[in-house]
């Protein structure tokens, strides 16, 4: 029973971690992304539709960066 707690406790702090640095990574590569929309595309696309368009791609990012898509 005990051991059952200890389990389940050290696993919440671990999917938080996860979390956490999954979440950090997302806002390093929204940055990247957005960078690379503008410096392609233009400003004016950029600002019209750069950041929905890099934020959701920041949101996959390893799937783009390990050419899984």
């Amino acid at each position: 029973m005990h051991n059952d707690f200890i389990v389940a406790f050290y696993m919440d702090k671990i999917l938080m971690a996860i979390a956490i640095v999954y979440g950090i990574s997302v806002a390093i590569f929204g940055l990247y992304y957005n960078w690379l929309y503008a410096k392609t595309h233009g400003f004016l696309a950029w600002l019209f539709f750069g950041e929905i368009i890099a934020s959701l791609k920041a949101l996959i990012w390893p799937l783009f960066e390990f050419n899984i898509i």
